[in-house]
């Protein structure tokens, strides 16, 4: 058992799915499947339910997954401990743009590897920022960009809501409807814009400045809600409408990446240009 093979097996865990843990950690998919069909023989027990969707850990997988959280953990302390004898020199990151939690994991996974060298500063506002987390369209001159996601904005609806069983969705649906608003959104402007050339009324039921509850919100019929599609819709009991299926709406979509200054070391740049 190696640390390599527990890093695929958490980044499988953690995405759901091998491919996205295959590009999580720079390598081919079937490194990613040979690992774990590797750990699964060392232990002589079943890890993945693999399926359709994607992959879920078993009882024993989610057991093992905490154990290999911690012991990566560990081996990452220990060259920390080693290899901070200096103090580790600062490299500022600003996040622009609201992420949800299984993203912002994914995004400081990517730049793991910088905080061997360098102490990682976040914050949400700093104009000298070497690293950013951006819209493209807002991406600040000269900086470098490159996409992570690209995300269409949808009409996030309970189940058992009606218009989560109507084929065809119509402008005139939305009259009145229940709406979670979510505050931190950086596209608000457009949905404002929508509602005031429609002459819609939506009733604000709900406000919350986190994805998460946004989609717990939804879940529970609090209200409707326009977003992104959720990573793991899966995962909650909502429908799923993109707004270019709705009659009359445009499709709404923003890419999202890493963007960074010229002048920060080229060793830096070739990791963040790096798929």
């Amino acid at each position: 058992m190696d640390l390599r093979s527990l890093r695929y097996f958490v980044a499988a865990v953690e995405e759901s799915s091998i491919t996205a843990a295959a590009e999580q950690c720079h390598v081919a998919q079937p490194s990613i499947s040979l690992a774990i069909n590797k750990l699964e023989g060392e232990l002589d027990t079943r890890l993945l339910h693999r399926g359709k969707k994607g992959v879920q850990p078993t009882p024993a997988g989610r057991e093992f997954y905490l154990k290999a959280q911690r012991l990566l953990a560990e081996s990452e302390g220990i060259v920390r401990y080693f290899r901070q004898r200096q103090p580790l020199r600062t490299l500022s990151l600003q996040l622009n743009i609201t992420l949800s939690l299984p993203r912002m994991r994914t995004l400081l996974r990517r730049l793991e590897p910088l905080r061997h060298e360098y102490q990682l500063e976040i914050s949400r506002a700093n104009p000298d920022a070497e690293i950013i987390i951006t819209r493209q369209d807002e991406l600040p001159e000269n900086y470098r960009f490159r996409p992570i996601w690209e995300d269409e904005y949808c009409l996030l609806l309970p189940l058992d809501h009606p218009l989560a069983t109507k084929e065809t969705i119509e402008i005139s649906d939305l009259q009145h409807l229940p709406i979670v608003e979510r505050t931190f959104c950086e596209r608000s402007h457009l949905w404002e814009d929508f509602i005031a050339s429609y002459q819609l009324n939506p009733r604000i039921t709900a406000q919350t400045d986190s994805e998460e509850w946004a989609l717990a919100l939804v879940e529970t019929g609090i209200g409707a809600c326009i977003a992104p599609a959720p990573d793991s819709p899966h995962e909650y009991q909502i429908k799923t409408c993109p707004l270019s299926a709705v009659k009359g709406l445009p499709i709404v979509t923003r890419c999202v990446g890493i963007a960074w200054s010229p002048m920060i070391a080229p060793a830096i740049q070739d990791l963040l240009d790096s798929p």
